[in-house]
């Protein structure tokens, strides 16, 4: 049996035709990976959108119940010892309305 030698030029094409291989194989392994750890970012990022959009919600719910006007008024009262002004305490001033 008779063994044929591989000339330089097949050799350089059977590397170059390996190196690209390999190059193609680890581009794609890398984009994978790559797309994988963008999902799971972008999953981490949803589950922080919705925390916060509950916070943000909890914190309204927070401020009308502290803005409640009968609960100002019951912090002015017994806080403050303010009272309701008598009628002659009271000065009404004419608006201009012509406008």
């Amino acid at each position: 049996m008779v063994r044929r030698k591989w000339s330089p030029r097949g050799i350089a094409l059977g590397a170059a035709l390996l190196v690209t291989v390999v190059g193609i194989l680890t581009f794609y392994v890398w984009y994978q990976t790559e797309s994988v750890k963008l999902g799971i970012d972008l999953g981490k990022s949803e589950d922080k959108i919705r925390e916060l959009e509950q916070a943000i919600e909890t914190l309204k719910l927070r401020k009308a119940a502290l803005l409640d006007p009968a609960r100002v008024e019951k912090i002015a009262r017994e806080s403050l010892g303010l009272v309701d002004p008598k009628g002659d305490e009271v000065i009404y001033e004419k608006r201009d309305t012509s406008r």
